[in-house]
């Protein structure tokens, strides 16, 4: 189930960088005169996604020093 357009509710295709306002492709062409300035919502979920990964990897990271530092002792 993905975001809903903030104005139709049908499935959302944009959203403004930024915010939680999303938009289907057809409201988006209605509201926007430059669609280009909104940001696909795919792209938005790809860049979550790589945040997510990254973090849950430096996570691991601290985790394992951390085990280290305690065999040390």
């Amino acid at each position: 189930m993905g975001k809903k357009c903030i104005i139709c509710g049908e499935e959302a295709t944009f959203c403004i960088k930024g915010t939680s306002d999303y938009y289907c492709q057809e409201c988006a062409e209605e509201n926007f005169a430059d669609i280009s300035v909104l940001q696909k919502v795919e792209e938005e979920a790809q860049r979550l996604k790589e945040v997510i990964k990254e973090r849950m990897k430096e996570k691991q990271d601290t985790d394992a020093d951390e085990e280290n530092i305690k065999e040390d002792i």
